[in-house]
């Protein structure tokens, strides 16, 4: 329908011939427009032969750009990109990640010293998946901002760990493919 309303203005402006280089399913815009018409005239029962059938132009296969936004499906399975420290992380993915392996502890926050022995196991069996998990989500971050993985011990000492935090946080990562991985963006 784009195509439709382009070539509609350029037939308003006065112009006979529709000049734009539009290529739509492998036809041009004056093509397209002549099988718009064909296919409406038709749709009322009337056929046209005098019309020519437009020629295929070969095309090249539309593919889409990278798809790793939230919400959106990746090449890359949910646990590779949470246990695995290769490739880069977002910054919506990593406050996603970060939220979500975070509020895993909320029961336990929640209870405190008077926590049942269930929350206290469930807390037990969490803990090391979920630094683990934690770890590689900053890995990932950093690699996605161009700088090394160990960049994530900066997170270990006080008031380093404010900025190194905002930095991951806030920070919009390289556009361009480094040499962690390809980009995410």
């Amino acid at each position: 329908m784009a195509i439709l309303d382009q070539c509609n203005k350029c037939k308003k402006k006065g112009s006979e011939e529709c000049k734009q280089d539009i290529v739509f399913n492998g036809l041009s815009c004056e093509q397209y427009q002549k099988r718009l018409d064909l296919t409406k005239s038709s749709d009322r029962g009337s056929s046209s032969t005098d019309v020519p059938k437009p020629v295929q132009q070969p095309t090249q296969e539309f593919q889409p750009p990278h798809s790793h936004g939230v919400g959106c499906v990746s090449e890359e399975s949910l646990l590779k990109s949470l246990f695995s420290f290769n490739g880069r992380n977002r910054r919506s993915k990593y406050w996603i990640t970060q939220l979500c392996v975070g509020s895993l502890f909320v029961p336990a926050n929640i209870m405190g010293d008077d926590m049942s022995e269930g929350v206290a196991i469930f807390t037990l069996l969490i803990l090391i998946p979920a630094i683990w998990m934690m770890v590689v989500n900053i890995v990932r971050r950093c690699h996605d901002l161009g700088k090394s993985g160990f960049w994530c011990l900066l997170t270990f000492i006080p008031l380093v760990n404010l900025f190194i935090g905002i930095y991951l946080a806030f920070f919009k990562g390289e556009m361009n493919d480094n040499e962690y991985g390809a980009s995410p963006y």
